[in-house]
Formats: structure tokens, C-alpha cells, sequence
């Protein structure tokens, strides 16, 4: 998994994790190199400083839902994606992500490098699979009258 001019530009899969806190950065980065990914084949995200708490706030509750205090974004999230050329791999990825508390894991294929270092083009992608994902979601239909209730003479 070397991210070298003489690989395939394409990668098999880019996973992506999202994470609760940046604290988790280090931990995570130590265990993907633990599993076998090279540090030149994931990308750990760092914070645009520049971004206001409503933006932060507004991407991650677009993204998972999360609906905290404003407070909540002083303790920045967490976006790591990763390069990944075989199925093993990708579990392992998986497995490691789910370990170290990802709050949401999503895989993409065939993405460029060039795709998977541009932070904004991650942050659309997986708005863009949220949304697909609430949209393909059945309707469920609440009920709220009386059960029928057969009686036993």
C-alpha cells in the first residue's frame, strides 16, 4: 500500500471514518501502522481553524444527525480516510475504525488521490451517501388505533 508515482493513481476502496474527538488522532494513527497501513496510505484530517462552530456543527449534523450545544464543536471532529488495495485490507481498515469508536464508517471506490486529499471533496461525498442513505430508508407507517383483539369464548 505505497502511495508511490509508480502505483495505480485509483485506489481499490477509500475508507472513511469519522470520529468523535480530534484526541483520537494519535491512537488511531498508532493502530492502522499496527495493522499494516503504511502512514503515506491515510490521510488524518486537521481542522480548518477558519470554519465557525455553526459550520462545524452544521456539516456533522447534515452528516450523523448530531444535534449538541454549540459548545460541543470546541472539541473538534475527527475525518480520517484511507487507501485500500484488497478486500483484506478494507476489513482490517473497518475493524480498526469500528475499534477505535468511528462513529460512522463509509467506503468509496475508485476514488483518485487526488480526490481522497481534498478535505471538502470527502465532506461532500459523505453528506451526499447521508443523505442517499435517509432517502432510501423505508417509510414506516405508525399506527395509532386500537389493535384488534380477538376474544376466546
Amino acid at each position: 500500500m505505497n502511495l508511490t508515482p509508480n502505483k495505480i493513481l485509483k485506489m481499490k476502496y477509500t475508507v472513511v471514518g469519522l470520529f468523535e474527538s480530534q484526541n483520537q488522532a494519535k491512537e488511531l494513527s498508532a493502530e492502522l501502522e499496527f495493522s499494516g497501513v503504511k502512514h503515506e496510505d491515510y490521510i488524518i484530517y486537521k481542522t480548518n481553524r477558519n470554519s465557525s462552530p455553526a459550520q462545524k456543527q452544521a456539516f456533522w449534523k447534515k452528516v450523523l444527525g448530531i444535534n449538541k450545544p454549540a459548545q460541543s464543536t470546541e472539541d473538534d471532529k475527527l475525518i480520517t480516510s484511507v487507501a485500500v488495495y484488497s478486500d483484506a485490507e478494507l476489513q482490517e481498515v473497518k475493524d480498526t475504525f469500528a475499534q477505535n469508536a468511528a462513529v460512522k464508517i463509509y467506503e468509496f471506490k475508485d476514488m483518485s488521490i487526488d480526490q481522497a486529499k481534498d478535505l471538502d471533496y470527502i465532506k461532500k461525498i459523505v453528506a451526499l451517501r447521508a443523505k442517499s442513505h435517509i432517502y432510501a430508508m423505508p417509510a414506516v407507517s405508525v399506527s395509532t388505533g386500537n389493535i384488534s383483539e380477538g376474544s376466546i369464548i
